[in-house]
């Protein structure tokens, strides 16, 4: 084995050391057992040497020693093999390079590629190889091929999803839907007239209105109204009103002696409902003394009422949305907390909208002790509920507010509204920078934070959008290893069809003040200040 120097590796330093094997499982030309791990027996990945000699993946030596509170030997079996302790394992510099250079198929090679190249070229040459598959362009308009890149030209040449410009018309259509548009909806194509009178072919849309004229269109008999079914052109209409003159008045006769029976059947309703007006006024003279005494009181309980059933609709449709936020509520000790809340708030809404139905039915009179009984005490009563039923919404929703904001997997997504007002914000000082919402590496992780300038900072000012990474002072800082030593990705994500995102990372610097844990509420950002032009 080629002789290297190596450098010992800590718990902490061996999770996070940077990584140089390229990405990706290629499948190899040919390699040598010396590059294959002693634990997984696959190529070795970040190699590292064992004291005995033996080389092993760095993450699967870390996953072998990590948590395993027994002595672990190596796993290669020999009889020189030795107990593996961590401190003892060193990075095996020369085979990390000597893995990168050996010889793999492209990605692509099932596609028909015969590229034979160096592990650490193999990304590049994905990029650019013209085996890789690709989507058609007119994946938008509904195609779902996929072809090999050198092959996409010659697809989308005879694509049945692109878009062609009709000659008669100049609409853009689907190759496909040209005929169909054609034969349908074309302004512009010369069609016959539908009635085939004789006139010369012409465009649709003359066509069209040439249809609404046509002497040959089928017109209604003028005696449709009582009951004659005929159709025809001009011509058989004329004939038909000449030929059926007696059927004509007999249909005439028949309808006017109807109208006459309904004449006559409406008088002695009319009569009847004369004599049951005349008992209703009869009775209303005598309401309507007592209907003007009480309407005072009435309009006021209405009134009351109305406002009360309008608050209880409010907070029906706020208790709608905030169960919804619960069930999605992924916290299983937040989530019990806020459904005992929202029990408690959903009993007394349903105990205040029995108490409504039931002022409901009673009527505006209160029951049994009128407008000046209990019936205002009770509505002051409920008012004082819903303020409370108010002030516990209110704090549920601050609450949400907090939980729905945070994300807890390490993961930031930040999207920027109304980006251009805020680029000319910081365009003209108004305002520089922009912070997001924190967001932790775990539930009891670094807790961070995003900082951007829109208009640049540094020697990105003017010129280029600069973004930076910010740790910040989070409640369970004393139980975080010190200095932050995770990698860190800058992503700008494409929103139209996410082939073009932009990407940059780094490691932090251990030394440097921005990842030493947090004295005041957050540390000096560091990031990207080129990061986008």
């Amino acid at each position: 084995m080629a002789e290297a120097t190596f450098s010992s590796l800590s718990s902490s330093s061996l999770k996070s050391s940077l990584q140089q094997t390229p990405p990706g499982n290629p499948v190899f030309v040919a390699f040598d057992d010396k590059y294959r791990c002693v634990v997984c027996n696959g190529i070795v990945r970040e190699a590292v040497q064992t004291p005995c000699g033996h080389r092993a993946c760095e993450q699967c030596i870390f996953q072998l020693l990590h948590g395993n509170p027994k002595k672990v030997k190596c796993p290669a079996g020999e009889e020189t093999c030795s107990f593996l302790v961590l401190s003892e394992i060193h990075r095996d510099s020369g085979a990390r390079r000597e893995v990168r250079l050996l010889l793999v198929f492209c990605t692509f090679k099932t596609e028909g590629c015969e590229k034979i190249l160096p592990w650490k070229d193999l990304q590049d040459h994905e990029i650019m190889c013209t085996y890789r598959l690709v989507e058609c362009r007119f994946s938008s308009e509904g195609c779902k091929v996929v072809v090999i890149k050198r092959d996409v030209e010659i697809h989308q040449k005879q694509c049945p999803f692109r878009l062609e410009s009709c000659k008669f018309c100049q609409q853009e259509i689907q190759n496909q839907l040209v005929q169909e548009h054609l034969e349908k909806t074309c302004p512009q194509y010369v069609i016959q007239c539908t009635y085939n009178c004789g006139t010369n072919p012409a465009p649709r849309v003359q066509m069209e209105q040439h249809s609404k004229e046509c002497p040959r269109r089928p017109l209604k008999c003028k005696y449709h109204s009582i009951g004659c079914e005929f159709t025809g052109s001009e011509e058989e209409m004329e004939m038909h009103t000449r030929s059926e003159t007696d059927s004509h008045i007999q249909l005439s006769v028949v309808r006017n002696t109807e109208n006459a029976l309904e004449v006559l059947h409406s008088r002695e309703v009319t009569q009847t409902m004369d004599v049951k007006i005349t008992e209703l006024e009869h009775l209303l003279t005598k309401n309507l003394q007592v209907i003007e005494d009480l309407k005072g009181g009435v309009d006021t309980m209405k009134k009351a009422m109305k406002d009360i059933k309008l608050k209880v609709v409010a907070q029906t449709e706020r208790l709608i949305t905030v169960e919804r936020k619960v069930e999605n509520l992924a916290d299983n000790e937040a989530h019990n907390k806020l459904s005992r809340d929202m029990m408690m708030i959903k009993e007394t809404q349903n105990t205040l909208e029995g108490r409504i139905n039931q002022l409901e039915r009673a009527g505006p009179m209160g029951g049994s002790n009128g407008i000046n009984g209990t019936l205002p005490a009770q509505i002051q009563q409920h008012e004082r509920q819903l303020g409370i039923m108010d002030l516990r919404m209110a704090e549920l929703d601050l609450r949400f507010q907090v939980m729905e904001t945070a994300s807890y997997n390490g993961v930031l997504m930040w999207k920027i509204r109304d980006y251009l007002r805020r680029k000319e914000d910081a365009r003209t000082g108004k305002t520089i920078s922009l912070y997001s919402q924190p967001f932790y590496t775990g539930r009891f992780g670094y807790k961070m934070c995003a900082r951007v300038y829109l208009n640049g900072d540094g020697v990105g000012k003017g010129t280029h959008l600069s973004l930076f990474f910010v740790v910040q002072r989070g409640e369970y800082d004393a139980l975080l290893p010190w200095p932050f030593k995770q990698k860190v990705t800058l992503m700008l994500l494409d929103q139209e069809n996410g082939t073009r995102n932009l990407v940059d990372s780094f490691r932090p610097d251990i030394t440097s003040s921005s990842f030493k844990r947090p004295t005041s509420e957050m540390n000096v950002a560091s990031g990207c200040p080129l990061f986008v032009c």
